[in-house]
């Protein structure tokens, strides 16, 4: 999901173009809005809003279990797999 910076508009467009945004941002655009030329706020539909949380939210995850693994309290992976395995009850 990248920026553009035709993506960015004045409010008083958005106020006097509503439909038009809304309609690029239903598509997937996310617009930046501005006041007296200072972003002020960005406009995107639920869907992107949601996929940035879940993307945001597996990043920290990743970081938790990296941290973890560079102080010593992780599990090599195989061995890990395996004994999830043998809990399953599953063959490798």
């Amino acid at each position: 999901m990248e920026h553009r910076t035709q993506d960015t508009y004045p409010l008083t467009h958005f106020r006097q173009h509503t439909g038009a945004h809304l309609e690029r941002i239903a598509q997937g655009r996310v617009e930046t809005i501005t006041q007296n030329g200072e972003a002020a706020m960005v406009a995107m539909s639920p869907e992107t809003y949601d996929a940035m949380r879940v993307t945001l939210e597996r990043g920290h995850l990743w970081d938790e279990a990296l941290a973890r693994l560079a102080e010593g309290r992780g599990a090599d992976a195989r061995q890990a797999i395996e004994g999830v395995a043998k809990k399953l009850g599953l063959e490798l």
